[in-house]
């Protein structure tokens, strides 16, 4: 795995994102975008100098990535303004969401 397959990645996701955001295109759903999350995360992990800075698989790893992927989306500094504040607190709804039951499901593999 590469520092370009990460890269491809996150375009994937904030695809997934802002569809699932706006309710348009072919992977608005949820397990799209929860797929493509729990991917990527994994991937970030594996990639040296990719890491969201906590531990492999950690809680913080996850809440870091959602809030990311928020800011990236979302009218912040630096933001790409594709979505708006509505669309991006369903998106972060979704992501916590996400982020709560798949920490839970981890928990339970270890």
């Amino acid at each position: 795995m590469t520092e370009k397959d990460i890269k491809e990645k996150w375009g994937e996701l904030l695809q997934y994102a802002k569809e699932h955001a706006t309710g348009e295109g072919f992977h608005r759903g949820y397990r799209w975008l929860k797929d493509a999350f729990n991917e990527y995360i994994t991937m970030s992990d594996e990639v040296p100098g990719c890491s969201m800075g906590g531990q492999p698989g950690s809680q913080h790893n996850r809440d870091v990535l959602a809030e990311r992927i928020c800011l990236e989306l979302g009218n912040h500094v630096g933001g790409q303004h594709l979505i708006d504040e509505n669309q991006e607190a369903r998106l972060m709804a979704t992501l916590t969401d996400i982020v709560e039951h798949t920490g839970r499901e981890q928990e339970l593999k270890i």
